[in-house]
């Protein structure tokens, strides 16, 4: 039987640093001198973007032949496929937010409503409370109030 000898910890540790270290390095972006631009920053991917947006021509795109055979086709049936679903998603997020803010405006008035009958309520009692004689109201008996 033969024995099998392996690296010493150490050792091991050290490899797998160095694999991390490699990884990590192919993240990370390559140094740029000081006053010129990266060309992975933000800035410039914005300033690509509205180059090729500008250099888009409708009728360059939809011409049969680059359409079919040069044309990167996959966004524009994804949105093909997916429009009626949007179209659904933006109309109930539309009506949504106008039935939500009708419905505030409606408990709102129905509180207005609430309290005007309230407050007339009151003025109606005040004003037959100050009709009330000294002594208060004769309780209205009718009939004899023993049997005959």
């Amino acid at each position: 039987v033969a024995l099998l000898t392996t690296a010493p910890l150490s050792h091991r540790l050290a490899g797998r640093m160095a694999l991390r270290m490699a990884a990590l390095r192919r993240f990370c972006s390559k140094p740029v001198p000081l006053g010129l631009e990266s060309p992975n920053s933000v800035k410039a991917s914005l300033k690509q973007f509205t180059e090729t947006a500008k250099g888009f021509s409708f009728s360059a795109y939809f011409e049969e032949k680059y359409f079919w055979g040069k044309a990167n086709v996959g966004p524009f049936f994804l949105l093909l496929l997916f429009t009626p679903t949007i179209y659904r998603s933006v109309k109930d997020i539309y009506w949504t937010r106008q039935l939500r803010k009708l419905n505030t405006e409606e408990i709102i008035s129905d509180r207005y409503e609430w309290l005007k009958l309230n407050m007339i309520k009151d003025e109606v009692e005040a004003a037959l409370l100050e009709k009330v004689p000294a002594g208060g109201f004769q309780p209205l008996q009718l009939g004899p109030s023993t049997p005959p």
